[in-house]
């Protein structure tokens, strides 16, 4: 069975209140399953649009029947979890966990959990233009990657090929969303 992040062991519908309309949304819903869950109180952003940032990401990335799980946390959270499954005793930006073991082939399903620590994440990209949870995508998006099958740990060009993908996808995402800017 899956590790789930979300605290439940089962698959929840899409509570975020923003359904798509028609019958391609419809079909898009269905093939791109995104849940998001902000630990933190007050939340730091509505997690509405981080939804659809990521959703955008995995059409881009043609990866039919995603089920991806965002939980945004503080750097507590994810310094537990960085410490008790990498040995790194820090808070960091970003953990992915893939649903199958190992990390899939790329094109494979795409599907996992993804937790991003939102203070390490502003803090990281504190000059950016954009809102927060376009910056906090930047993170969610290296996330979805490595549920992709890409890989930046061993270095050279594998590390280069997913840095070109994931800002070619970043800004493709945001240009289609209005730069990720106040509205």
């Amino acid at each position: 069975m899956a590790r789930s992040l979300d605290g439940a062991g089962e698959q929840r519908p899409d509570a975020s209140g923003d359904a798509p309309c028609g019958e391609a949304a419809h079909q898009r819903a269905v093939l791109y399953r995104v849940t998001v869950r902000q630990d933190l109180r007050p939340a730091p952003f509505p997690g509405r649009r981080l939804k659809a940032y990521a959703r955008a990401a995995l059409a881009l990335l043609s990866a039919n029947g995603a089920d991806v799980r965002v939980r945004v946390v503080g750097d507590a959270a994810i310094a537990r979890w960085n410490r008790e499954y990498l040995g790194r005793d820090r808070p960091t930006n970003v953990l992915s966990f893939p649903e199958v073991g190992g990390v899939p082939a790329r094109g494979a399903r795409v599907a996992g959990d993804i937790v991003v620590s939102a203070p390490t994440c502003l803090s990281e990209t504190a000059g950016w233009k954009e809102t927060p949870e376009a910056r906090v995508f930047f993170f969610v998006l290296h996330g979805i990657l490595h549920l992709a099958g890409y890989d930046h740990e061993g270095g050279g060009a594998a590390a280069r090929r997913m840095r070109r993908k994931e800002l070619a996808l970043y800004r493709r995402v945001l240009d289609d969303e209005g730069r990720g800017r106040p509205r």
